[in-house]
């Protein structure tokens, strides 16, 4: 006979954990938007969190503490910040990878609504007319205002043309 109790719900345990953890809410709220659609895999848990701010090398210091076991570690940064490099060089050592927003998450979140965007300007630029035109300053951290503006089909899209959005989605989805 069994000694096991068959009304009795087993855990089942994630055989891989991943962390993604980005420079700010709005990356939190936009990584946890690509979780919802991409990740269908059981056997794959992903944590999101968010650095508290300064500067990259502070976020990837906090990624490197984040409590728990992690099968990869990665980090979501904008590339128009000052110490990307010795981030990157932290990073490296601690067997995290970096994914930079080219110059800033905004401008990635344009380039999958427009399709284009003017490439000399400023993350402060893309930041005022992400928030102008799309998603106001008081709902950034709304994930239901990005799944109203972001559907499935939109990503896939924009993800055919922009690599790092498909090496994020790459992450996400394996």
């Amino acid at each position: 006979m069994s000694r096991s109790n068959p009304g009795k719900k087993k855990i089942k345990m994630a055989k891989r954990t991943i962390l993604i953890y980005g420079e700010g809410l709005s990356e939190e709220i936009f990584l946890k938007l690509l979780r919802s659609i991409y990740s269908s895999d059981n056997d794959t848990y992903i944590k999101i969190r968010h650095g508290k701010g300064g500067s990259p090398l502070d976020i990837v210091s906090d990624a490197i503490k984040e409590l728990g076991y992690f099968c990869k570690k990665i980090v979501v940064l904008d590339d128009d910040r000052k110490e990307i490099e010795k981030a990157i060089i932290k990073a490296e050592k601690y067997n995290i990878k970096i994914i930079k927003n080219q110059p800033c998450l905004e401008a990635t979140l344009l380039m999958i609504l427009q399709d284009k965007i003017q490439n000399n300007k400023t993350s402060a630029f893309f930041k005022k007319e992400f928030e102008t035109k799309y998603i106001c300053k008081k709902k950034r951290c709304e994930i239901s205002e990005y799944i109203k503006l972001f559907p499935k089909s939109l990503i896939e899209k924009a993800r055919k043309k922009n690599e790092m959005l498909n090496n994020l989605i790459s992450i996400i989805e394996n």
